[in-house]
């Protein structure tokens, strides 16, 4: 039980510092670089209640707590169940998003014992494990026009 505890007080971190940012990408020298767009629908909200916090992360970007570094994040609302939004100009590459259900609009994602309290997810699903994922378990390409759709998982 222990273990379980420290994990989820180490996943509950990683997920409280996904806050919204509107960063801008930073100016590259490149001039050709390809820019995509990026289609998410999460699915599985218990609740119409709160917003979706969703952020768009980088590898090497401390994932799932890039915080400040995202790509591009979002609030998104509720409607029956999901939420949908759509990212343009995002750089080709390799992603990772990450999401949860602040369903008290409180800005964090609340745990009790160290396990999430409010629902999360990352985009291609990964399955359960008694921690965060690692950034190549939910990593997908971003190239032209990229969707991913994110189911919520409820612990508590």
């Amino acid at each position: 039980m222990g273990y379980i505890s420290a994990s989820g007080i180490a996943f509950a971190a990683l997920m409280m510092a996904l806050a919204p940012s509107a960063a801008p990408l930073p100016a590259g020298p490149e001039t050709d670089t390809e820019f995509a767009s990026l289609d998410v629908t999460v699915t599985n909200i218990k609740k119409d209640e709160g917003v979706i916090r969703l952020a768009i992360c980088r590898q090497g970007d401390d994932f799932p707590d890039c915080g400040e570094n995202a790509v591009q994040s979002a609030d998104l609302k509720i409607d029956l169940g999901s939420a949908r939004a759509q990212f343009e100009d995002i750089p080709a590459g390799l992603y990772a998003v990450s999401v949860f259900h602040d369903a008290n609009a409180n800005g964090k994602l609340d745990t009790f014992l160290g396990m999430p309290r409010e629902g999360y997810g990352f985009s291609t699903n990964p399955p359960f494990r008694p921690r965060a994922p690692h950034f190549s378990e939910a990593q997908i390409e971003i190239d032209g026009k990229t969707e991913a759709i994110i189911k919520l998982r409820y612990l508590l």
